[in-house]
């Protein structure tokens, strides 16, 4: 087993004093203490700031550095997270919301790993979905996800680049990497969510692993720059008639990013799967584009060559083609 690791904790915010403070509480009392925390703040109106440096100040009474930096301009999302990222100094890098609560023992369970798997790139976790107020909404984010047998097979086996390719459910809030990730990985590009990207390249280049304990509160509301709830029936069936057009070449883009990004760092075999399921969006691509009646044919050449069952969700993915508008 490798000895301990030093542990950077990377939080972005923008105007999230509502929730901000009882985050970073949490942090403070992990029975495994971060050895760093980094803050980068998106140029926030409200009083994200000054709870920034309560806490730092806090953290420095347990021996916890703390570096936070103020940017003067808005850089967005993504780029705010590729930013921070460069200023971590850890061996472990662990993802952190301004919305969220961890549980105690979270950096002492995903470091153990990390210890415990040397050749182990990427983890990212369950979580406990709770409402604005904290309550529990009785069901978890894999639940929510619907993650399949299949997909936690494929994780832990060789084929773990096609579950994060079809969807990410890597959840950035549950998830830690080995810095050495960045070196490739950034900077992040806009056409991505910064999780989606670093789950995806940990899976192209490294290993990645699930771990099914909840331990994060991951809170729902209406902040949130991606939610997570759990799918109804009528979500289901109004989901066959919605247009997929302009998502889909969204994922053409990114890609033919991520491709040119892996031939870069010499993963040559990967950028071979990325090539095929992009190869596979296009054909769905020009699907959409042909009358309703039209389509049967081009779905069935698609479905036989395998793409749908490799790269999308199967036969759901089918009736989509076959009845959404564009």
């Amino acid at each position: 087993m490798t000895p301990a690791l030093r542990i950077s904790v990377v939080l972005c915010t923008y105007n999230g004093e509502a929730y901000l403070a009882e985050q970073l509480r949490t942090l403070l009392v992990q029975s495994r203490l971060p050895d760093e925390v980094v803050i980068g703040d998106d140029a926030s109106s409200d009083g994200t700031w000054a709870i920034v440096e309560a806490f730092a100040a806090m953290a420095r009474t347990r021996d916890v550095v703390v570096n936070g930096v103020r940017r003067a301009e808005r850089l967005g999302y993504v780029a705010n997270f590729s930013r921070t990222l460069e200023l971590a100094t850890g061996d472990l890098v662990f993802l952190c919301d301004q919305d969220d609560a961890w549980h105690p023992d979270k950096v002492a369970i995903i470091e153990q790993r990390f210890r415990e798997e040397a050749l182990l790139t990427l983890v990212h976790t369950d979580a406990r979905l709770v409402s604005a107020d904290g309550s529990d909404l009785g069901h978890s984010l894999f639940e929510a996800l619907e993650l399949t047998p299949a997909e936690r097979l494929r994780v832990s086996s060789s084929r773990a680049l096609e579950v994060y390719l079809r969807r990410n459910i890597a959840t950035g809030a549950t998830t830690a990497f080995r810095r050495g990730l960045l070196r490739q990985a950034l900077p992040i590009p806009g056409s991505w969510i910064h999780d989606a990207w670093l789950a995806a390249f940990a899976a192209a280049t490294g290993k990645v692993s699930l771990i099914d304990d909840p331990l994060i509160d991951y809170r729902q509301h209406n902040g949130n720059q991606i939610g997570m709830r759990r799918r109804t029936i009528k979500d289901r069936l109004q989901e066959f008639r919605l247009p997929r057009g302009e998502e889909l070449r969204a994922t053409a883009v990114r890609l033919e990013v991520l491709g040119e990004r892996l031939a870069e760092n010499g993963a040559l075999a990967q950028v071979n799967d990325v090539l095929d399921m992009r190869t596979h969006i296009l054909r769905r691509i020009r699907i959409g584009e042909r009358p309703l009646l039209s389509r049967v044919p081009a779905i069935a050449s698609e479905w036989l060559a395998g793409g749908y069952t490799r790269f999308a969700t199967g036969t759901r993915s089918v009736l989509r083609d076959l009845l959404r508008k564009g």
